[in-house]
This record gives C-alpha cells, structure tokens and sequence, in this order.
C-alpha cells in the first residue's frame, strides 16, 4: 500500500512561531539598540579626550615649566574668558560654530539625568564652541584665587587657591539624547595638563579607582551634566557600565 505523508507547517504553527519570534525581538531588541548606542557615545567621548590630550601636550611644550597656570588656559588679573580659554578653542581646533559666551545653540537647552529623566536649564560661564568632531565644548578658564586668612598669632595669611580649568563636553553637539552621562560630560583641566575629575597632585594612586567610584556613586546617575561619569568610564575602559 501506498502512503502518503504531507510535509510543512500548518498555519496555525507558523503564527505561533511568528508570535515568539516577536516576543524575543520585543524583549532583545531594545537592549541591544541601547548597548550600541552607549557604545557609539563612549567611543566618540574617547577621541574627543584623546584630541583634546594632543591639543595640552602641545601647549604643555608652548609653556615649558610654567604648567597650566602660565598658559592661555588660566584667566589672570585683566585677561578675559574669550582671551583665555575662547583663545585656545579658537587656535587649537577647527570652530564650525564659535557661541562665544552664549551656552546656545551649540549645546542643548536642557540636558536630563539618568535616574529621573528630569531636564535641567544649561549654562557655561566660560567659552562655547562647536567643532569639527561634532562636539560642543565650553572651557572655563583656570584661575588663581587668594583669600585672606585669620593666623593662629592673630594676624592674617594670604592663601592661594588653584582652580582648574573646567570642561563641559556634549560629544554630538545638541542633538538627541542630552543626557548627562551619556552624551553630556564634565570634566577637569589640571595643573600638569591632566584631564580628569579628580587633582592627580592630591590622588593617591592605591586608591584613585575607589575615589573615582566614590565620585560616580554620589554624582553620576542624578546629574544632568554627567558629573562623575567621565572618572567611571576612564576607571573601566572607555566602557559605559551604568
């Protein structure tokens, strides 16, 4: 006797197969977008450190033995901000679009935090650019400050305060997302050049991973400038594992 066997799928098992796949893309999918966008914004947050990195060696040499604090970058009595740090904005990188001393529209209106998504209004007190990278950078400028206090003999002392440099960066200018954290970061210009959140002439180096998770513990996922994140990423690679 003949037999016959009909091979293939009935339509009822090709819509369920149809109605798992959706549910795995539904579930997979989105994590995956946002991996590689974490990923897209570290990346373009690293060669923005490393241009910026070549840009101070060069100025470092400029001002040999005179650190940050003799270079353009520090604001001294009777210089300006577009003096100091809008001059080296100015002369180190290529400007599509030079805001001056207004934060827009090179970067955002508002940027949000990541634990709330709450938007917060912008600022920068000091220079504002956008350059050819794609980036918004704002510098304010180093400065020494000095204050007058009272002495254990009664008199007064003059302390002497160093600031660093300051440093906002949106690495995609004021496009999407405007998160701090993820394409809005903040960082520190320091006496040797160094770019980080925290003084390495005051770090010690047996504990400067923990200090810079401290950092991150208490700042990053509530603030809307990204306060924290930039020390977390350089501590783990140029990954963002937040």
């Amino acid at each position: 006797m003949n037999k016959k066997f009909d091979l293939g799928f009935t339509l009822a098992e090709v819509l369920i197969a149809v109605v798992i796949v959706g549910v795995i893309a539904a579930i997979t999918i989105p994590g995956v977008v946002a991996n590689y966008n974490k990923k897209v914004l570290a990346t373009q947050l690293q060669k923005n450190y490393v241009e910026l990195q070549e840009m101070l060696l060069t100025l470092k040499t400029e001002n040999y033995q005179k650190g940050l604090y003799g270079s353009r970058l520090n604001q001294k009595t009777g210089y300006s901000v577009s003096g100091t740090a809008g001059s080296f904005l100015r002369d180190y990188y290529k400007v599509t679009q030079d805001c001056v001393y207004d934060t827009q529209p090179c970067f955002a209106d508002k940027y949000a935090d990541i634990s709330t998504m709450t938007d917060t209004d912008f600022d920068c007190s000091g220079y504002s650019v956008n350059v050819a990278s794609g980036a918004a950078i704002c510098i304010i400028p180093a400065k020494i400050t000095e204050e007058e206090q009272s002495d254990a003999s009664g008199g007064t002392t003059t302390v002497e305060t160093k600031n660093p440099a300051i440093v906002y960066i949106d690495v995609n200018g004021a496009k999407d997302p405007n998160i701090g954290g993820r394409d809005m970061f903040t960082f520190n210009i320091y006496e040797d050049f160094t770019i980080d959140e925290i003084d390495p002439a005051e770090a010690d180096l047996s504990t400067i991973e923990s200090d810079r998770e401290e950092l991150y513990n208490n700042n990053c996922l509530t603030s809307s400038i990204g306060k924290g994140c930039f020390s977390k990423i350089l501590t783990d690679n140029w990954t963002m594992n937040y």
